[in-house]
């Protein structure tokens, strides 16, 4: 796909520097933190921190996110927030931005703006305890893709997607099989907890409604498939350290299974826990907003049988992320193996030159 502005064809290109497979002190400089929202079609606000001396930063718009296609900058922003408006751009846009003192940082929105995937995520540009930032359409995490549309596949089919890593079990997949027309990726079975081959019932909902009702944030319940099927995690990085990139990882919701492979790929990046909870909550801004509740009303009553749609107090319970639930599946996993290092090592099975590797392709300066 080609990327034009208004009478420009983009064609300059930035050189990203190789980074190091291990970590080492990076000096803050230039443009920290930078965040991306689509505030309405064709107009995004960009904000960030800078550090003394960045000087003002341009603005460059590119379909891509490794490179800049364009020698002129949309314009120059001297204080943030600030609106910039590319109203002739299709697909998805990077930003990039180019401080006169200081690396490039490139920034775009998170929640990719799908019609049958609320929860369609980019787990790029995060802040590591050192400094790097994880690199931005390369790995993505999602709800599931069965109600994807003619309009969802054509833009996904933009960003050069290569894999698809689906967790759910036989049945799930057999009840909501995912779709994708067009150049479709390659889609790979990678289960996550037990296999139901009965459909779940209304009691099933209610029990489960239950379980939950009754934790408190001192008796939460920690995922126990992050420690049950860590080697089918380890499957996933393994396929990013081979370089099957962009990936994309999804369960049902987007947030349980999903919720833990990315705090997984997060935390072995050096993002620091209290990012990675938060990544993890961003889950509630997606599938608590009323088009969701309704979407996820009608799929539990389809999923569980029901005679009439669940009251939303009970989707709510239901689809709720929790903090106290990560943060105690984090926990288990230091308590269990010792350091999350020889969780990596010992339970995903992941050797010292492959978790370099996923390290040396997702981050960058």
């Amino acid at each position: 796909m080609k990327l034009r502005l208004p009478g420009v064809l983009l064609l300059f290109t930035l050189t990203v520097a190789p980074v190091l497979p291990g970590f080492g002190s990076v000096a803050a400089a230039g443009i920290e933190n930078p965040t991306c929202e689509l505030i309405r079609p064709g107009t995004y606000r960009l904000n960030f921190q800078t550090s003394p001396g960045a000087g003002p930063v341009q603005v460059f718009a590119s379909s891509k996110p490794d490179h800049i296609d364009s020698k002129q900058p949309l314009l120059t922003i001297r204080k943030t927030p600030a609106d910039v408006s590319v109203p002739n751009l299709s697909g998805r846009v990077y930003f990039h931005l180019k401080p006169t003192t200081g690396p490039t940082r490139v920034v775009s929105i998170r929640r990719l703006p799908l019609e049958g995937a609320q929860n369609f995520r980019d787990l790029g540009g995060y802040r590591t305890s050192d400094g790097h930032y994880v690199r931005w359409g390369l790995v993505y995490r999602s709800n599931y893709l069965a109600n994807l549309t003619a309009n969802d596949s054509d833009y996904l089919n933009h960003l050069g997607i290569r894999l698809v890593c689906d967790v759910r079990s036989a049945s799930e997949r057999a009840r909501a099989p995912d779709h994708w027309t067009g150049n479709a990726p390659e889609f790979v079975s990678v289960p996550i907890g037990p296999n139901q081959s009965a459909s779940p019932t209304a009691d099933d909902l209610k029990r489960r409604v239950a379980a939950i009702n009754l934790e408190t944030k001192d008796s939460a319940r920690p995922y126990d498939y992050a420690v049950e099927y860590a080697e089918q995690y380890g499957k996933i990085l393994r396929r990013i350290a081979a370089g099957d990139l962009p990936v994309v990882e999804h369960c049902t919701s987007g947030k349980d299974r999903t919720g833990v492979f990315s705090a997984i790929l997060l935390t072995a990046l050096g993002v620091p826990r209290d990012i990675v909870v938060e990544d993890y909550l961003l889950s509630n801004q997606y599938m608590l907003s009323p088009d969701a509740i309704d979407a996820t009303t009608a799929d539990l009553q389809r999923a569980f049988s029901l005679a009439e749609p669940p009251d939303p107090s009970i989707v709510r319970a239901i689809m709720t992320a929790r903090p106290e639930t990560l943060e105690a599946t984090l926990d288990k996993i230091i308590k269990t193996y010792g350091s999350f290092e020889n969780y990596l090592r010992d339970a995903l099975k992941l050797s010292d030159s492959e978790l370099a590797m996923i390290r040396q392709r997702l981050l960058e300066p």
